[in-house]
Protein backbone atom coordinates (compact mmCIF):
# COMPACT_ATOMS: atom_id res chain seq x y z
CA UNK A 1 0.00 0.00 0.00
CA UNK A 2 2.84 2.51 0.63
CA UNK A 3 3.95 2.36 -2.83
CA UNK A 4 0.51 3.25 -4.12
CA UNK A 5 -0.59 5.17 -1.53
CA UNK A 6 2.60 6.87 0.34
CA UNK A 7 1.69 8.44 3.83
CA UNK A 8 -1.64 6.69 4.14
CA UNK A 9 -2.99 4.70 6.66
CA UNK A 10 -5.09 1.59 5.99
CA UNK A 11 -7.32 2.35 8.86
CA UNK A 12 -8.42 6.02 6.74
CA UNK A 13 -8.45 4.74 3.31
CA UNK A 14 -9.50 0.95 3.40
CA UNK A 15 -12.39 0.70 1.20
CA UNK A 16 -12.13 3.40 -1.17
CA UNK A 17 -10.49 3.37 -5.01
CA UNK A 18 -7.97 5.70 -6.42
CA UNK A 19 -6.13 5.81 -9.14
CA UNK A 20 -2.70 5.83 -9.82
CA UNK A 21 -1.67 6.37 -12.91
CA UNK A 22 -3.09 4.05 -15.54
CA UNK A 23 -4.45 1.84 -12.97
CA UNK A 24 -7.53 1.69 -9.86
CA UNK A 25 -5.84 0.46 -6.66
CA UNK A 26 -8.19 -0.28 -3.73
CA UNK A 27 -7.11 -0.37 -0.22
CA UNK A 28 -8.40 -3.49 1.58
CA UNK A 29 -7.61 -5.04 5.11
CA UNK A 30 -6.15 -8.43 4.56
CA UNK A 31 -8.91 -11.08 5.55
CA UNK A 32 -6.68 -12.53 8.36
CA UNK A 33 -6.84 -9.53 10.26
CA UNK A 34 -10.23 -10.58 11.62
CA UNK A 35 -8.65 -12.82 12.77
CA UNK A 36 -6.57 -10.92 14.79
CA UNK A 37 -9.23 -7.84 15.44
CA UNK A 38 -12.42 -9.41 15.83
CA UNK A 39 -13.62 -5.61 15.11
CA UNK A 40 -12.37 -5.10 11.98
CA UNK A 41 -14.83 -7.58 10.10
CA UNK A 42 -17.47 -5.86 10.19
CA UNK A 43 -15.20 -2.99 7.92
CA UNK A 44 -13.83 -5.81 6.19
CA UNK A 45 -17.31 -7.84 4.63
CA UNK A 46 -18.18 -4.37 4.19
CA UNK A 47 -15.19 -3.19 1.91
CA UNK A 48 -15.80 -6.84 -0.04
CA UNK A 49 -19.56 -6.02 -0.64
CA UNK A 50 -18.45 -2.54 -2.46
CA UNK A 51 -15.86 -4.44 -4.76
CA UNK A 52 -17.98 -5.17 -7.42
CA UNK A 53 -18.95 -1.34 -7.67
CA UNK A 54 -15.46 -0.63 -7.58
CA UNK A 55 -14.56 -2.68 -10.36
CA UNK A 56 -17.51 -1.45 -12.59
CA UNK A 57 -16.50 2.12 -11.80
CA UNK A 58 -12.86 0.99 -12.65
CA UNK A 59 -13.70 -0.92 -15.63
CA UNK A 60 -15.69 2.65 -17.09
CA UNK A 61 -13.19 4.59 -16.40
CA UNK A 62 -10.81 2.32 -18.71
CA UNK A 63 -12.79 2.12 -21.30
CA UNK A 64 -13.67 -1.77 -20.22
CA UNK A 65 -16.75 -3.85 -19.74
CA UNK A 66 -17.22 -6.60 -17.92
CA UNK A 67 -15.68 -9.93 -18.77
CA UNK A 68 -18.35 -12.42 -20.20
CA UNK A 69 -18.96 -15.36 -17.55
CA UNK A 70 -19.61 -18.82 -19.19
CA UNK A 71 -22.22 -20.59 -17.47
CA UNK A 72 -20.54 -24.06 -16.18
CA UNK A 73 -22.52 -26.84 -16.38
CA UNK A 74 -23.14 -28.23 -12.58
CA UNK A 75 -20.86 -30.77 -11.56
CA UNK A 76 -21.58 -34.23 -9.96
CA UNK A 77 -21.19 -34.09 -6.09
CA UNK A 78 -17.66 -35.50 -5.16
CA UNK A 79 -18.21 -38.73 -3.27
CA UNK A 80 -16.94 -39.35 0.44
CA UNK A 81 -14.14 -42.32 0.03
CA UNK A 82 -14.22 -44.95 2.95
CA UNK A 83 -10.74 -46.54 4.29
CA UNK A 84 -12.25 -49.77 4.25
Amino acid sequence: MGKFMPGAKISTVHGQMRKVGERYVIAMFHPAAALHQASLKPSILADFAKLPELLEQARKGLGRSAPDVKEEEPKEEPKQLSLF
